[in-house]
């Protein structure tokens, strides 16, 4: 699902959470364009196979964890963003941000590339995940009582990130549970306007 922009300079690629779909997450897209004043394009990702219900989808199987089919996820997911990275609009001013399942995602594909800035919401890592030096920025959020995705998962990654890296990368915790936190979007965009 796209918004486009014809004269936009800058992308905001989402990806949604385990049982969700393309248009989940575009509700905090248009809350990125409407408080940063700057000119967006918006890219809702779908993921490629049906969750196990039949309701919405899935980027890999999640009970049990079929990491091989994660692993092929994000080489496809690698392969699809790289091929957006144009001059019109690079990677360096595209924002990638993924929930849960989407945010595991966000952190595993968008740190092997050149993104702009990576937003990961109650996400977690994947389990031959490592962090490069050179990660971009990263910001993390999570609900302190997050009963689907425990806190401890985002606390591993910052961990892992900073341990590595001295680019920055915030881990933001909020009173709440699997959800993005309201005041996300207000992160965000100190972030755009420091980095854009």
């Amino acid at each position: 699902v796209s918004i486009s922009s014809q004269t936009a300079k800058h992308r905001i690629i989402l990806i949604h959470g385990w049982g969700a779909d393309a248009d989940d997450l575009l509700p905090i897209g248009n809350q990125i364009i409407e408080i940063s004043n700057l000119d967006f394009e918006v890219l809702s990702l779908r993921a490629p196979s049906l969750h196990p219900n039949n309701t919405g989808r899935q980027w890999y199987g999640l009970y049990p964890p079929n990491w091989d089919e994660a692993n092929e996820g994000v080489n496809q997911l690698l392969l699809s963003l790289r091929k957006l990275d144009t001059c019109k609009i690079p990677l360096k001013k595209t924002i990638l941000l993924g929930f849960s399942q989407g945010g595991a995602m966000a952190i595993d594909v968008g740190c092997q590339l050149d993104i702009g800035l990576i937003v990961s919401c109650s996400g977690y890592p994947h389990p031959n995940w490592k962090p490069e030096k050179t990660c971009p920025p990263i910001l993390i959020s999570h609900g302190l009582m997050d009963e689907v995705v425990p806190i401890s998962t985002s606390k591993n990654i910052y961990q892992k990130i900073k341990s590595v890296s001295q680019n920055f990368c915030e881990l933001n915790e909020f009173d709440g549970y699997h959800q993005i936190d309201p005041n996300l979007i207000n992160s965000i965009n100190l972030k755009i306007k420091e980095l854009f």
